[in-house]
């Protein structure tokens, strides 16, 4: 297994103190202790041939996905936090099969227990999730989760089979709203696709994935997390924890809606542990507990 390090140069941080904004493109030029936040406001432009590049018209839904996702909750006013997990996040990414998407991860200021991916790499958890953690294998385990998601496109392509290929021609025209905005010409504007397409996302994260993409996210997370060269049970044993948690806890309830039972999940992990396990055997796994605690000491 591979021993745990960081690299500063691969650190793309989404810090939390931002000021209020209705939408990603006020992140253009802004910079937080020497980071470009530019590429998560321009992800979502300058992609009028969408429909030519598949990997163009993943990252204008990711970004227009991730964008009403942020408005649910405000980002974690920590910088220290925020770097820490896009260092973790970032590290499980690269040892994914989708290393070379652009990468962002972000901590929302919510006590609701929650982790959130949307396509073309955004991954988001809240704060209330980070609470329920002991170890930066635990973290790793989770972010691996939603990197899969992403790796899979299972948000994407539920988004493709609910809109249709009209409406998301008109996903294209988003990228040159604010800009048409901010000068007052919002003529090219088309509000009425915009409130489908916004109306189309939230009822998927409402709703959540088919079971059948959670479980194939459980199994392949747990595969990129020991990739990593973390303890491939740290995703398991956040599971067990939240088992352990009142079922009707107020933090707890979207959580459980929107994911399969977490005694299902957790037998359906059973084989790809296995296969692990013997995969690693006489191998390093780290689990990395101070780490984490120290890094989230900064709260």
């Amino acid at each position: 297994m591979h021993k745990i390090f960081c690299r500063s140069a691969l650190l793309v941080a989404i810090c939390a103190a931002l000021p209020a904004c209705e939408n990603l493109q006020a992140l253009e030029g802004v910079q937080i202790q020497g980071v470009d936040l530019s590429p998560l406001a321009s992800a979502g432009r300058s992609l009028s041939d969408m429909g030519e590049k598949t990997q163009d018209e993943e990252l204008v839904i990711g970004a227009s996905t991730a964008e009403l996702l942020l408005k649910q909750a405000p980002l974690l006013d920590n910088s220290s936090v925020q770097s820490y997990v896009n260092e973790v996040g970032r590290w499980v990414a690269l040892n994914s099969e989708r290393p070379d998407l652009p990468w962002r991860f972000g901590v929302l200021d919510s006590r609701v227990v929650g982790a959130y991916a949307a396509p073309g790499g955004y991954v988001f958890i809240t704060s209330g999730m980070l609470a329920q953690m002991n170890s930066e294998a635990e973290l790793a385990g989770v972010l691996a989760h939603e990197v899969a998601h992403v790796v899979q496109k299972h948000h994407l392509d539920a988004i493709k089979q609910k809109a249709g290929a009209g409406l998301l021609a008109s996903v294209s025209r988003f990228a040159l709203q604010a800009s048409k905005a901010s000068s007052g010409d919002i003529s090219s504007s088309d509000p009425a696709a915009t409130q489908k397409f916004d109306q189309l996302v939230t009822n998927l994260y409402t709703r959540g994935l088919d079971r059948g993409d959670e479980y194939e996210a459980d199994q392949m997370g747990a595969v990129i997390a020991a990739r990593a060269g973390y303890d491939a049970y740290g995703l398991a044993n956040v599971l067990q924890d939240l088992g352990t948690m009142k079922q009707d806890d107020a933090t707890l309830v979207t959580f459980l809606k929107v994911h399969p039972n977490i005694n299902d999940r957790l037998t359906r992990l059973e084989p790809t542990y296995q296969y692990l396990d013997k995969a690693a055997a006489g191998g390093s796994q780290q689990t990395l507990e101070q780490r984490y605690q120290k890094a989230l000491s900064t709260r």
